[in-house]
Order: structure tokens, then sequence, then C-alpha cells
């Protein structure tokens, strides 16, 4: 059989498509490999997104012993939050940002603080398991260290 040149035009784009393991994306595009690491961690069992990491390890397959916060909870409670509410400062103004991230960072720390404490690899805002196992809620002692 004589290959023309539309099936081997269909042969490429089969194979794109295949390889980057998101129909419709080039292979090595973000799409794919963000498909191809939740697939990954999902494999392992812990079913995460990166975003969602407050502190400690960010690969899912090194996981042990995770906890997980309500980080937005905790970020309100945080007196910089509070001054941004009261004063009405635009969270998009320079002294927004700076107030926020001030926020953040104090969560991030209080955090970090009780992740060496209780024993933990990481604290995630979002974070389970795939056989349903429980993942350890510590917010009310991050709330108490902050």
């Amino acid at each position: 059989m004589k290959l023309t040149t539309p099936w081997i035009a269909l042969a490429a784009a089969l194979c794109t498509l295949v390889g980057s393991g998101v129909a419709g994306t080039p292979a090595g595009a973000t799409g794919g490999a963000l498909a191809a690491s939740a697939e990954l961690a999902q494999t392992q069992g812990w079913i995460t997104r990166g975003q969602d990491n407050v502190c400690g390890l960010r690969d899912a397959r090194q996981l042990s012993n995770p906890a997980k916060v309500d980080f937005p909870a905790l970020l309100e409670e945080t007196d910089e939050m509070k001054r941004l509410r009261k004063e009405r400062i635009d969270p998009n103004s320079p002294q927004g940002i700076q107030l926020r991230d001030a926020a953040r960072s104090k969560v991030a720390n209080a955090c970090e603080a009780i992740m060496q404490d209780q024993g933990h690899c990481s604290i995630w805002s979002s974070i389970r398991h795939s056989d349903g196992r429980a993942v350890t809620d510590v917010t009310d002692l991050v709330r108490q260290k902050m």
C-alpha cells in the first residue's frame, strides 16, 4: 500500500494528539503537562493542585502525612485583612497588595510552624486521597498560632 501525503499528515497529527495526553493540545503545552501531573498525583493516591500548597512538600508523590487548613478563613482573620476591610482600602492598590501579601505570609508562617510541631510533611488548602482516608485539619492550631 502506498502512503500519500494526506495519510502522512493524518498520522503526524494523530501522533501529536496522542503524545500530549490531551486531545487538541500540542505536545509540550501547559495543558498536557498539567493533565499528566494531575494524573500522576492520582496514581500515587493524593489528589492535589500545586496552587493549593501552603507550605512543605509540593510533589504529591512524596507526601506521607499532609494536613489541610481553611486558608481563606485564616486569611480573613488576620489583622491585615481586617484593616483592609475596615479602612475600605482597594485590594488592588499598592497598599492593598502589601496588606494581602502580609496576611498571606502571616498565615503561611503559622502553617509552617504547626507543620513542624505536628510532624506533617506539608499543609494544603485543598487535598484529598483517592481511597477516601481523612486528612488532618489543623486550621484551629494555626488560628491559635497566629
